[in-house]
């Protein structure tokens, strides 16, 4: 299965993404997913050693900077 595949059945759901060559993790609600990974996400929060740092809201990343995308329970 491809990964854009496995990734469109996550959308409208809370997921964690960490960055390449961040510390950070962004947490958000997945709205969509292209061929490329790219994502879009709102109501997104950026969190810190497990602590949420700031607040977003819509944000668009870029699917090359992808390194692991985590589903979350509701």
């Amino acid at each position: 299965m491809f990964p854009s595949k496995r990734i469109q059945v996550l959308v409208g759901k809370r997921i964690q993404v960490e960055m390449k060559g961040e510390r950070e993790i962004l947490e958000g609600i997945l709205e969509s997913v292209d061929d490329y990974l790219n994502l879009f996400l709102s109501n997104t929060k950026e969190i810190v050693d497990g602590e949420t740092r700031r607040l977003l809201g819509h944000v668009i990343l870029r699917g090359n900077n992808v390194v692991l995308i985590t589903p979350l329970q509701e």
